[in-house]
């Protein structure tokens, strides 16, 4: 996807950051709402397991009201 009328369809919902402090692990947030965690699939045994696995948890900051 190099070019920007490609991405025109496409809707961001969050960001991923590689960890500084474990190799291989990404983490993000959804908004204000959630957390996610993606991490390597480290049982995988065959080819059509997952290499990654994906996890949600609550946002520890409090919500700011409006």
């Amino acid at each position: 996807m190099s070019n920007k009328n490609e991405q025109s369809n496409l809707i961001e919902i969050g960001a991923l950051w590689y960890s500084t402090k474990t190799p291989g692990v990404m983490s993000g947030s959804f908004g204000n709402r959630a957390r996610v965690i993606v991490i390597p699939n480290k049982f995988k045994e065959k080819d059509n397991q997952p290499d990654m696995k994906i996890l949600i948890a609550p946002n520890d900051k409090p919500q700011q009201k409006k």
